[in-house]
């Protein structure tokens, strides 16, 4: 994995990986509100562009890092992890930029990271994965990567971490399988799969805020909760093997809740929302809906859900476009392929449905992955033609 550091004398300087706009304040920028409060109000900050141009799909803020410090998140796209700063004023300085050795990687999403050193220090690393089906663990720090996870089936669409261990690395694949990962052993655990699993490729995938619960999503038009229950003595187990034999990789083949009633098309995102459910297909919203599970012995896996709310939006037929919720679940935002950003307040009962809507005239692409900044004041979102963009509460 080739690196490189890169560092911007000012936010309009040009560089090999990007070049940064300053908002010009002409007019080329609106943010219609229906419902105006100082809370969630954005405004349009700057935008930069990778020179690769191509397809930039996911964004992730760093959540480890110096509150007292600016922010920083990063991109991927193409072969390519770029790391970025929010700097004070609007702009935005790029730190770092990985490119793979394999020209024909396309990287889809990315995790952070973070483990503790033996001098107590905290060490924040990258997990980015993508179309060849390897997961590579980065090291900003170190400057390097730090090894790569083998054995998916497939490409990878999404990566997320255990809230609980930060060892445990959950995939959902193209294989229509997920798979369970100790990074600390470089042990694949368990997979999530098979009989009563996924039939076509998997979209997404989150923990719940406990880390005993997965739920996922793909082409199917299928949601499905998971319960990491049954695979405590295999991930134990992970921590400590040291015979010659292979790893007892476990099987999870039926899942503890099942529906395709909810989207009628391919789902392409879901996050846990406390005890609910937020998914979204390409059906121009957001639903929010409840899994009603069975508490008695059954013999059928439960599939019946309850639809509590639906968050609406125009102009979002094409799949593979993710939606996201701030740090404290008080702000969700999405993209769609005109390049409008809607952002809506979840802590308004009476209107739920309000919402904002951030434009710009020069961001016409389709808007892949949004992301918060761990306080919420700053939301950035990544778009088709390999731009980014930047925008601030007032």
């Amino acid at each position: 994995m080739k690196i490189k550091k890169i560092k911007l004398s000012s936010p309009a300087t040009g560089t090999s990986s990007c070049d940064t706009e300053p908002d010009t304040s002409d007019g080329n920028t609106s943010v219609s509100e229906t419902r105006k409060t100082k809370r969630r109000g954005f405004k349009f900050s700057t935008y930069a562009k990778e020179d690769h141009r191509k397809s930039l799909f996911g964004v992730a803020f760093n959540p480890y890092g110096n509150p007292a410090l600016p922010p920083v998140f990063a991109t991927v796209g193409s072969n390519r992890v770029t790391l970025y700063q929010c700097v004070e004023g609007g702009t935005l300085s790029v730190l770092q930029s990985y490119c793979d050795p394999c020209k024909d990687e396309n990287f889809y999403t990315l995790c952070w990271l973070y483990t503790v050193t033996d001098k107590d220090q905290v060490e924040v690393k990258l997990a980015v994965a993508g179309k060849r089906g390897l997961i590579r663990i980065l090291s900003p720090e170190r400057l390097t990567d730090l090894f790569t996870l083998l054995g998916s089936g497939d490409s990878i669409n999404e990566l997320k971490v255990h809230p609980k261990d930060k060892f445990i690395l959950l995939s959902a694949s193209k294989d229509n399988s997920l798979r369970l990962w100790n990074l600390k052993t470089r042990q694949l655990i368990a997979i999530l799969g098979g009989l009563q699993g996924h039939r076509d490729e998997v979209l997404s995938c989150d923990f719940d805020l406990m880390g005993k619960h997965v739920i996922s999503c793909g082409m199917d038009h299928s949601i499905k909760m998971w319960s990491l229950e049954g695979i405590s003595e295999t991930v134990e187990l992970s921590y400590t093997y040291q015979s010659e034999k292979p790893f007892p990789v476990q099987s999870v083949h039926f899942p503890v809740f099942s529906t395709r009633s909810v989207h009628r098309n391919y789902v392409d995102c879901v996050r846990w929302f406390g005890k609910l459910i937020l998914s979204k297909s390409c059906e121009n919203k957001i639903v929010c809906w409840k899994p009603e599970l069975e508490t008695g012995q059954s013999s059928t896996i439960p599939e019946q859900a309850e639809v509590l709310h639906s968050f609406e939006y125009g102009n979002c037929h094409i799949w593979y476009m993710r939606f996201a919720l701030s740090f404290n679940y008080d702000t969700m935002a999405a993209g769609n392929q005109s390049g409008k950003v809607f952002v809506w307040d979840l802590l308004n009962e009476d209107e739920p449905s309000k919402q904002s809507t951030l434009t710009h005239q020069k961001c016409s692409s389709p808007v892949r992955q949004v992301c918060f900044s761990p306080d919420g004041t700053t939301l950035v979102a990544v778009a088709d033609d390999a731009t980014v963009w930047r925008w601030d509460k007032n």
